[in-house]
């Protein structure tokens, strides 16, 4: 089936991309070969969850023709006696009679002579079709909770704020509509996306949060607000990610109706070190900012992995010494560098 299609063709592709960012870190000597096992312990259950949801989704799909009479088993033991030994030795000329008169019969499943209402087998087929189609229970073309809301548990990341994740609650059931997909922060989960705008004379374009992580090289990308603590925790990650040779940088993100002028706390506070950026939020009903979209505070600070992954997450006020937290942090990657 089509969807089937796309859902693995959208796992693939996020299997692509958990394993890219792993590989070349591993590859310029940052992580050790352990971070290659965390890639099965987050794509396998993704995997495993999606294939099920696919086998699900196509049976849904096949309730239609079997609702109409047409028995999708029986077309396919007639496909595979075909193609079995006895079908090669019975004539052609006697298959092609037998397939034409199984089609026959199929066909007049379709006819207006019993899909009516005055006959009572048509009347009682037309009155369970209507009811798997009215109870969403027959195809679905869009999963977005599935497709854009998965969350690892386990791998490379923190993830001590997961106190559930979408393979421990119960499996969606089909639906009249598909379940909406919720933005989350959560360790594990895909980094929500919101339309901001740059705080630079050389960029003042909008783009989207989930472009803050360069698609040209495995960086990791710390998003905090405003804030003293998320300063200094800013500046910890900084200077322990240089000693690790770990491409990193650093996401302000300021309330809508900020003045440029106050992007100079950001030059001052996370001196010496440029890499970082300085945004505005641009955000549409019904949420009111970055941190209310993610149900967080502002207080928080957002680590995120090179495919777009939360990677840690903590508020930062709760934090005693950065230094520390951001070497813990970092020594779950399986970098390959011995953190002290």
């Amino acid at each position: 089936m089509g969807a089937n299609r796309c859902s693995g063709m959208n796992t693939g592709v996020q299997d692509a991309h958990n394993l890219a960012w792993k590989l070349c870190l591993l590859q310029n000597g940052v992580a050790s070969p352990s971070i290659l096992q965390t890639y099965e312990s987050e794509r396998r259950p993704v995997a495993i969850f999606n294939t099920e949801l696919s086998v699900e989704n196509f049976k849904a799909a096949m309730s239609i023709p079997a609702t109409l009479g047409l028995d999708p088993t029986v077309a396919n033991s007639v496909h595979q006696v075909i193609n079995s030994s006895l079908g090669s030795v019975v004539p052609r000329k006697l298959q092609k009679t037998v397939l034409e008169g199984l089609f026959s019969i199929g066909r007049a499943q379709l006819s207006d002579f019993i899909l009516n209402e005055k006959n009572p087998l048509g009347s009682s087929r037309l009155a369970r079709l209507r009811s798997i189609l009215d109870e969403g229970k027959s195809l679905q073309l869009q999963f977005p909770a599935e497709d854009l809301g998965f969350r690892y548990e386990l791998g490379a990341l923190d993830a001590e704020d997961c106190t559930e994740t979408t393979y421990e609650a119960e499996k969606p059931k089909h639906s009249k509509r598909s379940r909406e997909y919720i933005p989350s922060a959560k360790a594990g989960s895909r980094l929500p996306h919101m339309l901001v705008r740059a705080l630079s004379a050389l960029n003042e374009g909008v783009f989207s949060t989930m472009d803050l992580v360069s698609g040209g090289k495995p960086e990791f990308v710390l998003i905090i607000a405003p804030l003293k603590e998320s300063y200094e925790l800013a500046r910890a990650l900084l200077k322990v990610a240089g000693e690790l040779k770990l491409p990193a940088k650093i996401c302000v993100i300021w309330p809508q109706g900020s003045v440029d002028a106050k992007v100079k706390g950001s030059r001052s506070e996370l001196a010496p070190w440029t890499n970082y950026v300085d945004v505005e939020e641009v955000p549409r009903a019904p949420v009111n900012s970055w941190w209310e979209m993610c149900q967080i505070t502002s207080e928080s600070v957002i680590l995120v992995r090179p495919d777009e992954h939360v990677a840690w997450r903590i508020e930062s006020d709760r934090v005693r010494d950065a230094d520390s937290e951001v070497r813990r942090v970092f020594s779950k990657f399986c970098l390959a560098r011995p953190i002290q």
